[in-house]
């Protein structure tokens, strides 16, 4: 059995706009962790093993707790590959971490642009009174500010203090109550397929909350990394959005026209994902490639939204100094409009002082279109605004 961790604190300052934050943060090159795996041979050529791993607050020290929900599951383990269950990385977020060069995390992760969508008025993102409802489904979260709805029709009474919706996969990183095949390496070719069956709590849908199904292939040989991964995940408008109108007790869903019950949700809606990576080391400098498509299928609507990400990266090393160069530019398409959503630029030094102990600094800036309002983090941004920020921090694993 073995204890393992990672400790990753920072310096940060973010300016998006009139909202700004400095102070200590953490997360820069690494999520800061604590975890236990180990391993039992049951028999020849065949393991159990079982890994739990929690995520870690150093500048707060974690007052609400350790849960193992960055990785919680068990295995058998053999010659023909590895049999997984339980809440684990899908396999197209594990192709995406080979092409970041800040790891996932930090004011210049791909995942500030690449992962979730914030859509805020005006336009080219136009958002409808109804859509602007104090609502939430599987794939979207509206943010009403103080403006809550007052009467039967589920609208607002007044102007609404701050018009913004956010699309994510819920299965964008991790997917709950999983089983998962990873195959062995043949001539550098693996493979890995994870089915998932979402919330267990699912009475309230029609369908299925949150079920997902993923799959990739992946190529490693020498200097040559690439990889596809596909993921489809299924969701709607939940019961509690649906019966949230003041004096009625029928409304209609977020970006849906189907008139939902009170004691109903729905889970016909559909997020996919598509990734395509590649990565050529070069020796003197890693190049990195990915591009990814997104697609809300939301039947019976005009304003599916889909986005497609291109990210560029470069890892320089320099001996104990390794220079990061990221970026990435979102295009999308909602509501009929379409154009560019975002770049991101991120730049960072990380130099090594051991082989478990890193300090680092890291910039950023994200350059917002209007209708869009992603930021580089601690900082929330507004419709269009340039998001930039820095960060000097610690990283040491065990």
């Amino acid at each position: 059995m073995t204890i393992f961790g990672i400790a990753d604190i920072n310096y940060r300052s973010v300016d998006s706009g009139v909202n700004k934050f400095s102070g200590l943060a953490q997360d820069g090159i690494a999520s800061s962790r604590l975890g236990v795996r180990g391993e039992e041979e049951i028999a020849k050529g065949l393991k159990a093993g079982f890994w739990f791993e929690g995520a870690l607050n150093p500048d707060t020290g974690t007052p609400g707790g350790l849960n193992f929900m960055r990785r919680s599951t068990v295995s058998l383990m053999g010659a023909v590959g590895e049999l997984r269950i339980g809440r684990d990385y899908t396999p197209a977020f594990t192709l995406i971490g080979l092409v970041d060069p800040f790891g996932t995390v930090g004011v210049g992760s791909y995942l500030n642009i690449g992962g979730s969508q914030v859509i805020s008025d005006p336009l080219p993102f136009a958002i409808s009174p109804q859509e602007q409802q104090d609502t939430s489904g599987t794939f979207y979260t509206a943010d009403r500010g103080t403006a809550r709805r007052t009467d039967a029709s589920g609208l607002r009474a007044a102007a609404l203090t701050d018009a913004r919706v956010t699309f994510a996969d819920p299965n964008a990183v991790r997917a709950n109550n999983t089983i998962a095949y990873h195959s062995p390496s043949f001539s550098g070719f693996s493979g890995a397929i994870m089915a998932g069956f979402g919330n267990e709590n699912t009475y309230q849908f029609r369908g299925s909350n949150q079920n997902m199904m993923g799959l990739k292939l992946q190529y490693d040989v020498g200097p040559i990394k690439a990889g596809y991964a596909f993921q489809e995940t299924k969701g709607g408008v939940t019961a509690s959005a649906a019966s949230g109108v003041a004096t009625g007790t029928v409304t209609t869903g977020l970006l849906n026209g189907i008139a939902l019950n009170a004691t109903n949700g729905s889970g016909d809606q559909k997020w996919t994902t598509n990734v395509a990576i590649v990565s050529y080391d070069l020796k003197v400098v890693r190049l990195g490639y990915m591009y990814k498509t997104d697609s809300l299928k939301i039947p019976g609507a005009g304003d599916d939204l889909k986005t497609k990400t291109n990210t560029f990266s470069a890892v320089v090393p320099m001996g104990a100094i390794t220079g990061k160069i990221a970026y990435t530019q979102k295009r999308g398409e909602f509501d009929g409009e379409s154009g560019k959503i975002a770049t991101l630029l991120g730049l960072g030094l990380q130099y090594d002082l051991s082989k478990r102990t890193a300090l680092y600094g890291n910039y950023a800036q994200l350059n917002n279109e209007e209708g869009s309002a992603n930021t580089v983090g601690s900082s929330p941004a507004n419709s269009g605004v340039t998001s930039k920020g820095f960060e000097v921090g610690i990283r040491h694993s065990f």
